[in-house]
């Protein structure tokens, strides 16, 4: 059984049992006195101390008083007494449970509102660290999970690759077709590069046409070769929006990040949007790798 499950079943078990001590309790007091005090005191304990579904709640009370009732004439022999101290015992019972119910009923408010918390400030990160038509990670949260990368590479000292990609002649697309048509083919790239990472890589959408992959633990060479892989399966992909079927292409620019004590963070950006631009001035539909040194501007060949 589940922990919580086995806490479940004990805390009703326990109630019972103080619930069926108090009523012995009072039956066998009851040739003494014909206080039933010790009766409401558990039932107040009972309402007060143990989170009880109403249900649950109604059905242990009312259990509790149809034993009290009948266990009490066993020991009672004045039927005045008897009288009052059945209806007495119909306010014990009534304390318990309304406190029970109030207890219960203040939780499930607590938590309600607390999920309810959870769910807008989940709504806000996602306003916040993701774009709302790729849902992808944007611009902000890429920085801060290079951060991250930045303090795990100085550990381990592995490397780590940034890939920037952009749709050649975007523009073209958006003046032809429209907005909604741009939009689409956007959110199926997202969906095509999600889809073809691995699960410790990131893709985010660095804004317009354009997006940033994260590859940590890969050598420039693997990410050049991945990105390569990556071209070959935009450009033979068909985009189908409603009627229109369109092909695309993109470029790329692979960046090492390397000797990360004499580079900013800016220095990778720039790496590897440099070699993006050298692959839209080569041509188009290309993968360009940039130098490792961040004043060094021109793409370095990779032999595969």
């Amino acid at each position: 059984m589940e922990p919580n499950t086995i806490m479940f079943v004990l805390q009703y078990i326990v109630v019972v049992v103080i619930m069926a001590s108090g009523i012995a309790i009072v039956t066998f007091d009851q040739l003494v006195t014909t206080n039933i005090t010790p009766f409401l005191l558990i039932c107040i304990i009972c309402g007060v101390i143990f989170l009880i579904r109403p249900l649950a709640s109604f059905i242990i009370y009312a259990t509790s008083y149809v034993t009290y009732y009948y266990l009490i004439a066993l020991t009672i022999t004045d039927q005045q007494v008897l009288l009052s101290n059945r209806v007495n015992g119909i306010t014990a019972i009534g304390i318990g449970f309304l406190l029970s119910f109030i207890l219960w009923h203040y939780n499930y408010t607590n938590i309600i509102q607390k999920r309810r918390i959870e769910i807008q400030q989940k709504q806000l990160e996602q306003m916040a660290y993701y774009d709302p038509l790729t849902d992808l990670p944007n611009r902000r949260l890429l920085e801060k999970l290079i951060k991250r990368e930045f303090s795990s590479m100085k550990r381990y000292g592995h490397e780590t690759v940034i890939i920037i990609l952009d749709i050649d002649d975007f523009k073209k697309i958006n003046d032809t077709y429209g907005h909604p048509v741009g939009d689409n083919i956007l959110m199926q790239l997202a969906d095509l590069l999600k889809n073809n990472v691995r699960k410790s890589d990131t893709v985010a959408r660095f804004g317009g046409e354009k997006f940033i992959i994260l590859m940590p633990k890969t050598s420039v060479e693997e990410g050049y070769v991945f990105a390569e892989r990556l071209r070959k399966l935009i450009m033979e992909k068909r985009f189908t929006i409603g009627t229109v079927t369109l092909g695309i292409t993109s470029s790329f620019g692979v960046s090492p990040m390397r000797d990360i004590s004499s580079q900013a963070l800016e220095d990778y950006y720039f790496l590897a949007d440099r070699a993006l631009y050298l692959a839209k001035q080569s041509g188009k539909n290309r993968v360009e790798k940039a130098c490792g040194n961040a004043g060094m501007t021109d793409s370095c060949k990779i032999d595969l």
